[in-house]
């Protein structure tokens, strides 16, 4: 099923053998095989699956779509997250599992800014500042130096 899909039909054993899938969306010219995929289907195609953990009062939030962004250091793992992906969140103590789809990503040097500009949207309502909210991300998930050297990033999603 695998060779219909990129376009070949086994006809022997080899390589030499295998002849192109009679499709006419599917072409080999000059010996590469040149596919048309419709707009539609590129997002499927391209997009990954990406795993994070989230505490169980977080979880929930995610799961009932109360929560939309996500706030996490922007490290090597979240720098391969792009819009059209899927994240499934997992809750860290029952393994229960939720998937979303990254609709974007902003980019920020700082927490603080990223904070400020979701601030009504996300935080207001928590009896906390600015201020107080970094001092916690410090002190709970990431460092200073961590957030100097990635920056951080806020992964707006929607459930699926």
């Amino acid at each position: 099923q695998l060779d219909r899909v990129f376009g070949y039909e086994p006809k022997g054993r080899g390589f030499e053998s295998l002849q192109p899938y009679q499709n006419p969306r599917m072409h080999l010219h000059s010996g590469v095989l040149l596919m048309y995929i419709h707009p539609t289907l590129i997002e499927k195609v391209c997009s990954m699956n990406h795993e994070m953990g989230l505490y169980p009062e977080n979880f929930e939030t995610v799961k009932s779509g109360q929560k939309c962004r996500e706030y996490r250091l922007y490290d090597e793992k979240r720098q391969n997250i792009r819009p059209g992906d899927t994240i499934t969140f997992y809750n860290t103590e029952s393994n229960e599992r939720v998937t979303v789809l990254v609709e974007s990503l902003h980019i920020y040097g700082d927490f603080k800014t990223c904070y400020q500009d979701f601030w009504e949207e996300d935080f207001a309502d928590q009896g906390i500042t600015v201020e107080q909210l970094v001092q916690d991300t410090y002190q709970g998930w990431w460092s200073k130096e961590k957030e100097e050297t990635y920056g951080c990033v806020v992964i707006k999603f929607k459930p699926l």
